[in-house]
């Protein structure tokens, strides 16, 4: 039997823009009671706006972002929304999302037995 965490995986997101992501479990522990799973209990950095063009779309976003004088900083601001800073990370929000989206994926394997 293997000891220790299971080698990592890869996790393609968003078939359009082809976020490749490289998923390492550290370390395997034993469920907490007062604890609701699935659960992210670490992160950095907040994600990236919806179709904002894959890696390279988001380096491109980023440069704009962090430079008030190029010509579509403030569209991209805008667009981006005021809220978003790209070096925050809200654990609570990422949680949340994690587990809404278990839920809908249930969801759905559910309903596609019907089909």
């Amino acid at each position: 039997m293997r000891q220790g965490p299971p080698p990592p995986f890869l996790y393609l997101y968003d078939f359009g823009d082809d976020w490749h992501h490289r998923i390492e479990i550290e370390t395997l522990r034993l469920p907490e009671a007062d604890r609701k799973y699935p659960a992210c209990i670490d992160g950095a950095r907040s994600r990236p706006p919806e179709d904002v063009g894959g890696v390279h779309g988001y380096a491109e976003f980023l440069d704009v972002l962090h430079d008030p004088n190029h010509p579509d900083h403030a569209d991209m601001k805008r667009w981006a929304g005021r809220a978003f800073h790209p070096e925050k990370f809200d654990i609570a929000k990422t949680d949340h999302a994690v587990r809404s989206a278990v839920r809908a994926a249930k969801r759905r394997a559910a309903l596609s037995r019907y089909d």
